[in-house]
């Protein structure tokens, strides 16, 4: 959203703030901003509900009140409304409480003496819970059109049939008359010989259904399926749906239950709700594009904002060592706080890095390198990077997909292989790139792999097939894990261009 249409919104923000002249401090920075905006500054949590009550755009919260915190306050908000924008904005706040505080919900937290950031925080606060909202409205309505789809399909008529099974064997006991409607099947004849139906209801390509249903009895007693009907018979079903559940008897016997729908009519209704699938895939590789665009802005801050002024201290600080050489006591705690301060230089430095490292602009090939190199220095153990070409250049959605999976497969050995040894090999062909993260560890069986719980390898995943490719897990017990994964190459050595909100 552009900035000054943002700006000039009518927008009603609540501040929850003990402080007056922090209050109008902070109304006068919107002010100076262009905002057009009411603030309503409210000091406890009952003045917070109450305001929560009327329409609000925003709130803007001090992390520490008296009996109240922000944390508090953020709890309120989502209950109310899990977009709400919430930015906390204190003159003191510890690490743990503000990562605590972006865990829980808030959209960005500002500190009271660097004001300056307020009004693009907002903004990007303002447009990242309309996009939010949009992609919830978007959900919403992709629900809605299944559940339209499905109560049509349910509504219509068809072959009801059953089929009585006793141990592997399964036999017709039961079919109504809509197979004459859809196959022009009359149902005597299909009871003295059932495959003129079960012929008709195979899977494609076709299988035997008896035995595809036998097969089923079990743990998922439930099958269904589509079959294209060829030659269409006059006036009957051209595609049909087979939807079967068994259930159990008290004989111990299994009866499985068969509806038969025309779904002929509905072809187009599917096609399109297809159609608004893709556009959801679409929707969710721009989310990821934008998400590449929030770090790289966030990476860019902590440089400009956090890393000069931990630099500007350090030069003080150094200053004040200067002045201090023939005090001691006063000498030994600036050096304790010199360590600090460059241990909290290293921290920016690396969230930095492993938010948008800056080497992703020198190509693929060098990214990768470096990364090897960071991990093998991080972790102590080798780390080889191979490529078949030092010259790769490939389109920025590639590079970036390639770049954070190698990224989570070595987060990956890190965390779970107790590996000695990791090679990572880049291979480029004409027709695609191929990537792969070896570790000689533990290795992994497929039933950990498929757990609900591995987020890793499942964005891993998504990454890739949201380009087009694909990726594989090899691994056996104590002969290491092969991570690989594939995008096919752009034709052209053009460079893919941002994507666009």
């Amino acid at each position: 959203m552009d900035s000054a249409a943002t700006a000039a919104l009518p927008l009603e923000i609540i501040v929850v703030e003990d402080s007056a002249s922090d209050f109008e401090l902070l109304r006068m920075r919107l002010r100076a901003a262009g905002w057009s905006a009411q603030l309503v500054r409210v000091e406890t949590e009952e003045e917070l509900v109450a305001a929560l009550a009327r329409p609000c755009s925003a709130v803007i919260s001090d992390h520490q009140l008296p009996g109240f915190t922000s944390l508090e306050s953020l709890a309120l908000v989502r209950a109310r409304d899990p977009d709400m924008p919430f930015l906390v904005v204190s003159g003191t706040i510890e690490q743990e409480v503000a990562v605590a505080a972006m865990r829980a919900g808030a959209d960005d937290y500002i500190m009271k003496n660097d004001l300056a950031r307020l009004s693009p925080a907002l903004e990007r606060a303002l447009d990242d819970a309309a996009l939010r909202r949009r992609r919830r409205d978007t959900e919403a309505a992709l629900a809605e059109s299944e559940a339209r789809f499905r109560a049509l399909a349910a509504n219509l008529p068809g072959v009801i049939f059953q089929l009585h099974g006793s141990g592997a064997q399964l036999s017709l006991v039961y079919v109504n008359e809509g197979a004459r409607r859809l196959f022009g099947l009359a149902s005597e004849d299909i009871m003295a010989k059932p495959e003129l139906l079960l012929d008709k209801v195979a899977p494609d390509p076709w299988e035997d259904v008896l035995k595809v249903l036998a097969a089923r009895r079990g743990p998922s007693p439930y099958a269904n399926w589509v079959r294209h009907v060829s030659p269409r018979p006059r006036g009957g079903a051209e595609w049909v749906e087979l939807h079967a559940r068994a259930r159990t008897l008290a004989s111990g016997a299994t009866m499985w239950d068969c509806v038969v729908y025309d779904i002929t009519p509905t072809k187009r209704a599917e096609l399109e709700l297809m159609h608004s699938r893709e556009e959801l895939r679409d929707l969710a590789e721009h989310l990821t594009a934008v998400r590449e665009q929030e770090r790289e802005v966030i990476a860019r801050d902590i440089h400009d904002d956090v890393g000069s002024t931990l630099n500007a201290i350090k030069f003080e600080l150094a200053w004040l060592k200067a002045q201090c050489r023939d005090r001691p006591d006063v000498s030994s705690k600036m050096a304790q706080i010199d360590q600090l301060l460059n241990s909290a230089i290293q921290t920016s430095t690396r969230i930095m890095h492993d938010l948008r490292p800056g080497i992703l602009d020198e190509g693929i090939v060098p990214s990768l390198e470096w990364q090897a190199r960071a991990f093998a220095q991080r972790m102590g153990m080798p780390c080889t990077f191979t490529a078949s070409d030092d010259d790769l250049v490939v389109d920025r959605k590639s590079a970036i997909a390639l770049f954070r999976i190698c990224q989570e497969a070595l987060n990956n050995v890190a965390k779970h292989a107790e590996a000695s040894a990791v090679d990572v090999s880049l291979l480029a062909t004409e027709e695609r790139l191929e990537l792969d993260v070896h570790d000689n560890g533990k290795g992994v069986t497929p039933d950990v792999m498929g757990r609900r719980n591995c987020f890793g390898l499942r964005g891993m995943r998504e990454r890739a097939l949201s380009l087009g490719g694909g990726l594989k897990v090899g691994s056996e017990p104590g002969r290491g894990t092969t991570v690989s994964v594939w995008l096919p190459r752009e034709r052209d050595d053009a460079s893919d261009e941002e994507a666009q909100p």
